[in-house]
């Protein structure tokens, strides 16, 4: 639940993109940057594919090198991030790199987790408004905690 103790640097990250209505990402021809995860894998051991944003276009173009020398920076709005990008993820079962550094070192998180705290940041800011269908939103999220706790109705 949002926000985290020891982790500031991801509360600012959930504080700005709120704050902006907007998160960036690298791409190129419609793909947008991805690397493996070094902490999660899939069924088969394979790493989950990690797909990175930022909460700046600084930040952003900071990683354009090595693979994503060509990328550009895109800014995806708030709304676009939370219902296509993040419910997007979760449907293919891949995670989020929140603010990756040009090591790709940064946070890897599920996108329903990063969509919780979003939703929970903003409740917590009387900034509700600034997301579209924001109950839909919270139904996922707890419909998601719920599978995720292995209960058959959400208490």
């Amino acid at each position: 639940m949002f926000p985290y103790a020891d982790d500031p640097a991801y509360n600012a990250f959930i504080l700005n993109i709120l704050a902006q209505e907007t998160v960036y990402s690298l791409s190129l021809h419609g793909e947008t940057a991805e690397c493996p995860s070094e902490v999660y894998d899939d069924e088969q051991g394979e790493p989950l594919p990690v797909f990175c944003v930022w909460q700046s276009a600084a930040k952003a173009r900071a990683c354009r090198s090595a693979e994503w020398a060509d990328f550009q920076v895109e800014a995806v709005t708030l709304n676009d991030f939370l219902h296509d990008w993040l419910i997007g993820f979760d449907q293919n079962e891949v995670l989020v790199g929140v603010d990756f550094d040009a090591d790709l070192f940064g946070m890897e998180i599920e996108p329903v987790e990063l969509l919780g705290d979003i939703l929970d940041a903003a409740a917590q800011n009387r900034q509700t408004h600034l997301i579209d269908q924001y109950d839909d939103l919270m139904a996922y999220r707890l419909e998601w905690e719920r599978l995720m706790a292995g209960q058959k109705h959400l208490n």
